[in-house]
């Protein structure tokens, strides 16, 4: 069959045979003049050959979307957001115009997880508002789409198409201070792989009396949290950066898209050899929260207990996690 190839790229038979079974490939090509230059047995095999590649191709995963549209900057910082219209628009305002006076280059991504009021289009009112007159750099702020439902979803959604150094998530209410930033940059500048807010590490604080109930059930809810991420206080606050190359593969390992979601990802960070830093903050607990304490705090219980059953089985006991012979995997730096 030597010269097989270019005899044959050419024949009208073979355009559009991606379309075409093998066996209809096959009587489409004994109808040609082809019949004269080979027997049926090259054809055959041509056309499973044709019929194989076709189904590679249907079947490699897509590129993620919105990769090629947003270029790498030094932040990326994604905001998922649900029905957010009220107070996305003075949130965005406040971090743009902070990010625009950093030495970094940055973005602020939003990823409207399926709102049903202007969550999306308030996002186009604030892009090129601040920019630094230093250095002419306008930090961009852009909105895409998530279908699928869930906190984790969103996130997981703006952390894969992002192509940036550094990338993480924050919540719409600005509960964590925007200095925050300051620390997290420092922390991924000198080889962690993740920067998380942390509500109860040494030297944090809350604004403010959080009700009884809220306040129990997060205490039992770190306690049943903590055995998967030894050695971190808090996961759920909202306020987590990577160093991007660092948490792909955490990332794509990743099933929970609920109230697990954070807790799953630091998980798989520290399992890959991680450095996990906590950075103290003093985080308010801002009005319009969504979150409803009873039905909530029962799917988060079971997330986290689903959590321990899914970890115990795919990588033995969940207690303690692994992590590379004599490497540390959680620091805490100095209140932001």
């Amino acid at each position: 069959m030597d010269g097989l190839e270019d005899a044959l790229s050419p024949h009208p038979a073979l355009r559009g045979a991606g379309e075409l079974r093998p066996v209809d490939l096959f009587e489409e090509v004994r109808r040609t003049e082809l019949v004269d230059v080979v027997d049926d047995e090259v054809v055959a095999a041509i056309a499973r050959e044709v019929s194989r590649a076709t189904h590679e191709l249907a079947e490699r995963p897509p590129e993620p979307e919105d990769v090629d549209t947003r270029s790498p900057v030094d932040l990326e910082v994604i905001i998922p957001a649900y029905n957010e219209s009220g107070r996305l628009p003075a949130t965005l305002a406040a971090m743009v115009a902070f990010l625009s006076e950093q030495p970094w280059t940055s973005r602020v991504v939003v990823v409207d997880n399926g709102s049903v009021d202007d969550t999306a289009a308030g996002v186009l009112n604030v892009t090129g508002r601040a920019c630094n007159v230093a250095t002419g750099w306008c930090v961009e702020a852009v909105a895409i789409g998530c279908s699928q439902g869930g906190k984790g979803a969103a996130v997981i959604r703006g952390l894969r198409t992002s192509r940036s150094r550094v990338v993480g998530f924050t919540d719409a209410d600005l509960s964590t201070p925007l200095e925050t930033f300051l620390p997290v940059m420092e922390a991924l500048g000198n080889g962690a792989a993740a920067a998380i807010a942390s509500r109860h590490a040494p030297g944090a604080s809350i604004a403010g009396k959080q009700p009884l109930g809220r306040r129990i059930g997060g205490t039992a809810f770190r306690m049943l949290s903590r055995p998967l991420v030894p050695g971190v206080h808090d996961t759920q606050c909202g306020f987590k950066f990577f160093d991007r190359e660092a948490v792909q593969s955490a990332l794509w390992k990743c099933r929970s898209t609920g109230f697990a979601f954070d807790i799953e990802l630091l998980r798989h960070v520290r399992d890959d050899g991680g450095r996990i830093a906590e950075i103290p903050v003093t985080w308010t607990d801002t009005a319009g929260s969504t979150l409803r304490p009873v039905r909530d705090g029962l799917a988060a219980f079971g997330a986290v207990a689903k959590l321990h059953r899914e970890l115990s089985r795919g990588s033995g006991p969940a207690l303690p996690g692994r992590r590379p012979s004599g490497q540390p995997t959680t620091t805490a730096l100095g209140s932001a």
